[in-house]
């Protein structure tokens, strides 16, 4: 019985840290008439934000860049309106949960 609840406080706590983590947003925002720019950011800073951006832009067709958000720390831009696949992306590799992703699209 201890091996079992000693395993289940570790569950637990595991959730928890989860969803008590900062909040990671999509931010869709119009440059100009049809252009658009989406940005992520909140994600866990000990990720490789080159590689994610790289992988964006080769599955996506798309430009993109890591660049330093200050106080809310790197976040990464790319053109066009991608929130719809990076919200897929982001919860397909348990980068965040539904309770910690905030979409802000047009």
């Amino acid at each position: 019985m201890d091996a079992e609840n000693m395993i289940v406080d570790q569950q637990r706590a595991a959730e928890r840290e989860v969803l008590e983590a900062s909040r990671v947003h999509i931010h869709v925002k119009q440059r100009n008439r049809k252009k658009c720019v989406t940005t992520l950011q909140g994600i866990d800073p000990k990720l490789n934000f080159d590689l994610i951006c790289r992988h964006f832009q080769q599955k996506w067709g798309c430009n993109g860049s890591v660049i330093d958000g200050g106080a809310s720390g790197k976040v990464i831009q790319l053109q066009g309106n991608w929130s719809e696949k990076m919200q897929e992306f982001v919860l397909k590799e348990h980068m965040a949960t539904e309770n910690n992703l905030e979409v802000h699209s047009l």
